[in-house]
C-alpha cells in the first residue's frame, strides 16, 4: 500500500471510529434520558389553542417519561419568538417546540427570523390538523360569508378581522379568501388566539379568524356569530357551522401542531420523544380530548411529519406568492 493510500485509510477508519464513539455516546444519552424536567415553549398567548395542546400533551408526557413538563409562552412576532428561543437553546432534548404554521410559512415571510426554521427544526411528533373558525360580533352586519363577501367588494378596506398573528393560519386565510373572492377584509394581527378572539368580543373588530378550541364556548352561548370553518367540510364539534368552502368551493386554511426540536439533538433522544409522543396520542382519553376541541389527530412517523412539513411551506408559498404578499 503506497503512503498516500494508507493515510487514506488511517482517515477513513478514523472518521469511522469518531462517528461510531459519537453514535455510542448519543445513544448512552437517550438511554438516560431524561433526567430534568423537558420545557415545551409555545409561541403564542396563554390559553390559547397552542397552550392547551402543549399542556394536554404535556402532562402525559411526563407521566410516561417520569419527568414533569413544563409549557413556557414566547408570545411575539407571528411566532418567531417562541421558534428563535428553541433555536438558541442547549440542543440536548431538553427544549422542544410546539410546532404549527409559523414554521411553515417563515420562508415567504419579508421579516425571517434569523435562521430558516425548515432546516433549523426536525420533525418528532404530528398531532393532528385543525380548522380556524371565522366569527362575526353580534352586532355587525355580517351574518354569513355570502354577506362578509359581499360587503368585502363593495367597501374594500374597511372590514377589520382579528386574527392570531401575522403569519398564522388564520391570518393567512383571510388573505387566501381575499385573493380567492376578490374583496378586501382587512386582517389586524394579534399576540395569539386570546387577544384576536378578545378582540371580538369587545367589538374592537367586527371579526375574528380564530382557532377553532377556544370559540367553541363563545359559539355555544352565542357571544360571537360563526360564519364559516376553514376546513373544506364541516366539523362534528360544531356541525351547524357551514363551510367556507360551500360558498368559495376549494376554500381550505387548515392549521397543524406538533412538536419539532432542533436539528442538533441526538437523534436516539428524537426518536425515543417520537415514540413517546405518539403513545400519548394513541390513549383513547388524549384522543378524545383533543377531538372534541376540533382536532383531527393524524398520528405519522417521521418521514410523513417531515413530508408534510414541505408540503404545508409550498402551499403557503404559493398563496404568498400568487397574492403577492409582503409582510
Amino acid at each position: 500500500m503506497t503512503p498516500t493510500a494508507l493515510r487514506s485509510t488511517v482517515f477513513i477508519l478514523a472518521a469511522g471510529l469518531a462517528d461510531l464513539l459519537a453514535f455510542t455516546h448519543d445513544t448512552h444519552a437517550a438511554d438516560k434520558y431524561p433526567t430534568r424536567p423537558i420545557r415545551i415553549v409555545q409561541g403564542f398567548s396563554a390559553g390559547g389553542v397552542s397552550d392547551t395542546l402543549a399542556r394536554i400533551a404535556g402532562e402525559k408526557l411526563g407521566e410516561r417519561l417520569g419527568q414533569p413538563v413544563v409549557v413556557e409562552g414566547r408570545s411575539g412576532g407571528g411566532g418567531i419568538v417562541g421558534m428563535t428561543t428553541v433555536a438558541e437553546a442547549t440542543p440536548d432534548g431538553y427544549t422542544l417546540l410546539l410546532g404549527q404554521t409559523s414554521i411553515t410559512i417563515a420562508n415567504s415571510r419579508t421579516d425571517k427570523p434569523r435562521f430558516d426554521p425548515m432546516k433549523e427544526f426536525v420533525p418528532v411528533s404530528m398531532f393532528g390538523t385543525a380548522p380556524s373558525i371565522l366569527l362575526a360580533h353580534p352586532s355587525a352586519p355580517i351574518k354569513s360569508v355570502k354577506d362578509l363577501i359581499a360587503l368585502a367588494k363593495a367597501k374594500p378596506g374597511t372590514v377589520n378581522c382579528a386574527t392570531s398573528g401575522i403569519g398564522t393560519t388564520n391570518d393567512l386565510g383571510v388573505h387566501l379568501l381575499n385573493s380567492m373572492t376578490g374583496g378586501k377584509i382587512v386582517p389586524v394581527p394579534y399576540k395569539g388566539s386570546g387577544p384576536s378572539m378578545n378582540a371580538a368580543l369587545g367589538n374592537e373588530t367586527p371579526l375574528s379568524f380564530a382557532p377553532l378550541l377556544p370559540a367553541i364556548p363563545h359559539v355555544q352561548n352565542r357571544r360571537l356569530v360563526p360564519l364559516g370553518m376553514s376546513g373544506l367540510k364541516r366539523n362534528p364539534v360544531l356541525p351547524d357551522v357551514p363551510a367556507i368552502a360551500e360558498e368559495v368551493p376549494g376554500y381550505q386554511a387548515d392549521g397543524f401542531f406538533g412538536i419539532v426540536a432542533s436539528r442538533k439533538v441526538p437523534k436516539p433522544i428524537i426518536e425515543r420523544l417520537h415514540r413517546e409522543f405518539n403513545a400519548v396520542l394513541a390513549l383513547p382519553e388524549i384522543q378524545k380530548n383533543f377531538t372534541r376541541q376540533g382536532l383531527e389527530i393524524e398520528i405519522m412517523t417521521i418521514p410523513q411529519f417531515a413530508e408534510f412539513l414541505e408540503r404545508d411551506a409550498k402551499r403557503w408559498s404559493e398563496l404568498v406568492r400568487k397574492a403577492g404578499l409582503v409582510f
